[in-house]
């Protein structure tokens, strides 16, 4: 599984902006619940389909991955903790933890949990039907 750093890396796929995406994330975009899109954002469709679609119902962001943003939350390798105050490049988590780290938010969350930054945690041995993982090399 890619670490923390790795994931956010290819999730953006080269943007600065909250998604891949630009500053909105909509219904023809990610599979999350469209009725609760980001402050400022508005989607075609609030009617949105509660549960997981196929990985191609959507278009990949520009390092070619399917649905980085909602569908399902995915585990990442660290830890979790909080930030360091310093910079960081290419950061790894604590070498052990109670909390895992998931990322890219589900089919049942609202927009803003699926952003590119936002970090989740859980324990590893939960069992949600919107966690799942990729795995991935970045060189």
């Amino acid at each position: 599984m890619p670490t923390e750093a790795e994931w956010e890396y290819v999730c953006r796929g080269n943007t600065t902006t909250p998604f891949n995406t630009g500053n909105c994330l909509s219904n023809t975009q990610a599979n999350y619940t469209w009725d609760m899109p980001l402050t400022g954002c508005t989607n075609s469709n609030t009617n949105y389909p509660g549960q997981t679609r196929a990985v191609n119902n959507y278009s990949p962001n520009s390092f070619g991955l399917y649905n980085m943003h909602g569908n399902v939350y995915e585990w990442c390798a660290d830890w979790f903790d909080n930030y360091p105050a310093t910079a960081q490049t290419n950061p790894t988590g604590p070498f052990s933890g109670a909390y895992r780290v998931f990322r890219g938010g589900g089919w049942d969350d609202k927009a803003g949990w699926c952003r590119s930054a936002y970090r989740n945690y859980h324990v590893p041995a939960v069992n949600f039907n919107s966690v799942g993982f990729r795995i991935a090399f970045v060189p």
